[in-house]
């Protein structure tokens, strides 16, 4: 080999070496930022993450103490109810035993068995609903009622954007 070739080879291989060289500093750097980048990102989606989840547990936390609130007062109405039903009903049978017999089997589907109404007066031994128990009954539907819608709008509420209906 001559002199220029082994010149030549030699500054090849330098030049490949320095290339590799600085390249892998370039990569090195270029790893780096990526890096600082993706961990600013996950600072980030970490802290939003937590401010939503702040957010959306203060919002649970005042639509339960809303609904809490709500509850106590519809069980403070429904019991005032009660009480003011006892004084103005009577007593008086309002339901005869066939009537309450039929509506205690409420899971069944089929009417079937229905006794013909009696002729004579029910003996007070067996099973009547006075107009007391009927509007008790009433006063509790109402109360359960509401109390159901209270709690669905407390979800309808949490689930909405702006926590309006």
């Amino acid at each position: 080999m001559n002199l220029l070739a082994i010149v030549a080879l030699c500054g090849a291989l330098l030049g490949g070496g320095f290339s590799w060289l600085v390249s892998g500093w370039i990569n090195s750097v270029q790893i780096s930022a990526i890096k600082t980048e993706q961990a600013e990102d996950a600072a980030i989606a970490s802290q939003l993450s937590l401010d939503r989840l702040s957010a959306t547990q203060a919002k649970a936390d005042g639509l339960s103490a809303q609904l809490a609130k709500t509850e106590f007062e519809l069980t403070q109405t429904t019991l005032e109810k009660s009480d003011a039903l006892k004084k103005i009903t009577t007593g008086r049978a309002c339901l005869n035993s066939a009537t309450v017999g039929l509506l205690n089997r409420a899971r069944e589907t089929t009417t079937t068995a229905v006794p013909e109404p009696p002729g004579a007066p029910v003996a007070e031994s067996t099973a009547i609903a006075t107009d007391t128990d009927v509007a008790g009954w009433i006063a509790a539907a109402q109360g359960s009622h509401e109390t159901c819608r209270a709690r669905l709008d407390a979800l309808i509420n949490f689930y909405t954007e702006d926590g309006r209906k």
